[in-house]
This record gives structure tokens, C-alpha cells and sequence, in this order.
């Protein structure tokens, strides 16, 4: 979703509707629809952005997407976000030729660490690793979730240059994933 964001912030902006489109999934995705809003010149813009979530495009054949994807116009991205995909197929093979393929991963707990870390010290904050294996076990995973509670620990800790487990077990939401087990 971040990624998603920034995207749409760098092409079109964040004030600009006319000249966004998103279309989700199987039912969602008509080729015909999409290719004609893609030929479209932008709206007082330089670029059109479409995209596209779990359209199952990359999994089952479709040969207008196919032939089409080579004639999109300069003013207008496609993005495609799919969880699943067939690297053979002939649209994956196309778009990497001529577009950019990125495969968004789950992070693991180090790089998440990492990334904690980083946030705390651009907010002149430090936390010791058992604290942020703390703070990743109550708030799980999700990115966007460690960002919002990262936030809150950083507000709640204004004077504090350490953040730390009381810290963390006051201000933090735990996840319902990480209680599962207690």
C-alpha cells in the first residue's frame, strides 16, 4: 500500500482523481475498459496512471492485454499489483522487457529491525534489540502497522532518547496474531 501511494504521489500526485483509475480484480479488470481510459490523454497532467490489483492477467491468458501492452501510450502507467503470477507467461515476459518488475517480498525480522532502527535514530531515538524483538512480537509484521505504532512510541517518548519495554507495553496495540498463543 505505501509503495502504492508513492507511486500515484510521483506520477499523478495526491489531488489528482481525473487522471488516476484503479481497478480490482478478475471482475473488475475489463480489458476493453482499461485500454480505453489508458488511451486517453491525461486531464490538464502530464501522465495518466491505471492500476491494476489481482487481475489474474499474469495467471490465465488474455491476448488483448498481450497485444495491447506493447501500444500504451507515453502519457499513461500501468501497474499491475498481484500476489500471483506465472513468470512464463507471455505478459510477464513482455512487461519485463519493457516496463520494471519489482517483487515485494515479506520482510524478515532483521531487515524489519533495520528499517525500526532507522526510523527511531532520523527521530533522534535509539531502542536495543530485545526492545524492538519486543515491539515486533506485540505489533506484528505489517509495515504500514510498525509505522503507525512507531509513530505513537515516538510521540509518547518526546522527551525520552531511549524507547524502551514499559515504553512499548503502554502506548503499542497488540495484534490479536501475537496474543493467539497466551
Amino acid at each position: 500500500r505505501t509503495y502504492k501511494k508513492q507511486v500515484k504521489q510521483a506520477i499523478i500526485g495526491e489531488e489528482d482523481s481525473m487522471n488516476y483509475n484503479y481497478f480490482e480484480g478478475k471482475d473488475g479488470a475489463n480489458v476493453q475498459e482499461i485500454m480505453a481510459i489508458a488511451d486517453t490523454m491525461p486531464f490538464f497532467a502530464d501522465r495518466r496512471l491505471v492500476i491494476m490489483e489481482h487481475s489474474g492477467f499474469f495467471k490465465s491468458a488474455n491476448e488483448d492485454i498481450n497485444e495491447y501492452i506493447e501500444n500504451v501510450p507515453e502519457t499513461t502507467c500501468l501497474v499491475f499489483v498481484e500476489n500471483e503470477i506465472d513468470k512464463r507467461s507471455k505478459l510477464f515476459k513482455k512487461v519485463k522487457d519493457i516496463g520494471y518488475v519489482s517483487e515485494m517480498g515479506e520482510q524478515n525480522q532483521a531487515t524489519l529491525e533495520r528499517w525500526i532502527e532507522g526510523i527511531l535514530k532520523e527521530n533522534g531515538k535509539r531502542i536495543s534489540k530485545p526492545d524492538a524483538e519486543l515491539f515486533l512480537k506485540n505489533v506484528g509484521t505489517d509495515m504500514e502497522n510498525i509505522s503507525k505504532e512507531l509513530e505513537k512510541l515516538i510521540c509518547y517518548c518526546l522527551d525520552k532518547e531511549v524507547i524502551d519495554a514499559e515504553d512499548i507495553n503502554k502506548v503499542c496495540s497488540i495484534q490479536i496474531s501475537s496474543r493467539i498463543f497466551d
